[in-house]
């Protein structure tokens, strides 16, 4: 028997709001030095936006672990979740790359062996020490693909151990023991003077943001009696993250990744408010209501695309004689943000492109490769999150995501 597949709209606006934040992050970061307080102001929220990713971490995690645990009877059970997997992911990623292949030359790369690293999806280990210090191009950089490779090696390890543990309870116990060994890697890499960068893009010391919308979607497949106290959990948590938050970028102007307290618990933080926005999406009429806007659906169903081809787009245009020449003519801030804001926007329109032309063939093929059940088998209610169907970021990241 084929499982029945359902689709839930607010996720993909939730998914919307996480690749707008990482839209904005590089929009602020390509504008000049702030000369005026306003100017600051703005650079404080966009250098802030980098929560985005960790937005994109929870709700894979949610998205991955639910239909691990509904499908974990099914016959097909790795080969219908990595078939499926692959024609979301892979078809973009190595498309993409194999593109920068082809443009080598005019985009002057210097792939020094590192495009072995990107096609393993290594880009965010140590396994070669310059995939990010050493230039990659004076026109363009790929450095935003390490979330990419920090779902790939999610996908590579949890379907297994839901699959061979099956038990709720003791995933959670599992997922929670996994969040706090996350933390405890980050203070290792921390005291051991390693690379601040890496602390971030390192899947281990990342696992948090992942472990904890794994145990989200496992606590929404309970009662309906839990599902309304984490409702009511969930109207504290959001609001007292985003008060932690704040007093956590009061001192730098902005919340730093690369921040002592941000690395050592903020990364955590943002991800219990990311699970309690989540939460309230699905919950709350009003939340669900305010954020289930057709433009971040629209963001949402484009947002692999968006992550994947967003920063190399915007840099490669702004790196056009046409536009240099319009920046020396009007020399101010409004202008270069009227041009940056137009090369993200073309980004956007061209990742749309990508789903419709190029993306979505591959994915009207999962249709081969539904997950199969055993007869009898019982089915969830419609109305429960638990019949989720396949809605999950490859992210991205992968996708972005």
């Amino acid at each position: 028997m084929q499982k029945t597949e359902h689709h839930v709209p607010v996720l993909d606006a939730v998914r919307g709001l996480a690749i707008l934040l990482v839209l904005f992050i590089h929009i602020g970061g390509n504008m000049p030095a702030p000369k005026n307080d306003a100017w600051k102001v703005f650079g404080s929220l966009t250098s802030s936006c980098w929560v985005g990713v960790d937005l994109f971490f929870v709700l894979s995690g949610f998205l991955i672990t639910g239909i691990l645990y509904d499908t974990g009877q099914a016959t097909n059970f790795f080969r219908a979740f990595y078939a499926r997997r692959f024609l979301r992911i892979f078809p973009l990623y190595y498309g993409f790359l194999f593109l920068l292949g082809i443009l080598t030359i005019p985009l002057d790369i210097e792939w020094r062996s590192r495009e072995w690293i990107y096609l393993l999806y290594l880009q965010n280990t140590h396994v070669m020490k310059n995939v990010h210090s050493a230039a990659f191009s004076p026109f363009i950089t790929i450095d935003h693909l390490w979330s990419l490779a920090v779902e790939e090696q999610f996908y590579c390890v949890w379907p297994a151990m839901v699959f061979f543990v099956k038990d709720r309870i003791k995933l959670m116990k599992m997922a929670g023991l996994l969040m706090a060994g996350s933390m405890l890697v980050r203070l290792v890499m921390l005291y051991g003077h390693k690379s601040l960068w890496m602390i971030y893009v390192f899947t281990p010391a990342r696992a948090d943001s992942l472990m904890i919308g794994s145990v989200l979607a496992l606590l929404f497949r309970s009662d309906a009696a839990l599902q309304q106290q984490l409702k009511r959990l969930a109207i504290f948590v959001l609001p007292a993250s985003v008060i932690v938050l704040v007093i956590l970028a009061l001192p730098t102007g902005g919340l730093s990744f690369s921040s002592k307290n941000v690395i050592i618990f903020g990364y955590t933080i943002i991800g219990l408010a990311s699970a309690a926005l989540i939460t309230l999406s699905l919950t709350s009429g009003t939340l669900g209501v305010a954020i289930n806007r057709p433009f971040l659906r629209w963001l949402g169903k484009c947002s692999y695309g968006i992550y994947v081809l967003h920063l190399p787009v915007m840099q490669l245009l702004l790196h056009l004689h046409t536009v240099t020449q319009i920046e020396d003519l009007y020399s101010n801030s409004w202008w270069r943000l009227l041009i940056v804001v137009s090369t993200a926007a073309f980004a956007v329109g061209l990742a749309f492109l990508s789903f419709e032309f190029y993306e979505s063939r591959f994915l009207r093929l999962k249709r081969f490769f539904r997950y199969q059940f055993p007869e009898p088998i019982v089915q969830q209610p419609d109305e429960s999150v638990a019949a989720m169907s396949d809605l999950s970021y490859a992210v991205s990241a992968k996708g972005t995501k």
